[in-house]
């Protein structure tokens, strides 16, 4: 799944991107690109891994 959110404001290290929909979700800086600013639109790209999520799981149940 992917979407373009809007970056509205930077609070300190933290952005408040916008979603299409108007809904706002606060971001990380360090996550974002470096040199991002109010306005510029991203493309956020959210996906499932079932291998990653196996380690994870698999590492849970071992208590590391």
């Amino acid at each position: 799944m992917q979407w373009d959110v809007a970056i509205k404001r930077i609070e300190g290290q933290q952005a408040v991107v916008a979603f299409q929909d108007g809904e706002e979700v606060v971001i990380p800086l360090k996550y974002l690109p470096p040199q991002c600013r109010v306005g510029d639109v991203l493309k956020l790209e959210v996906y499932f891994n079932p291998f990653e999520t196996l380690e994870h799981l698999l590492k849970e149940s071992e208590g590391v």
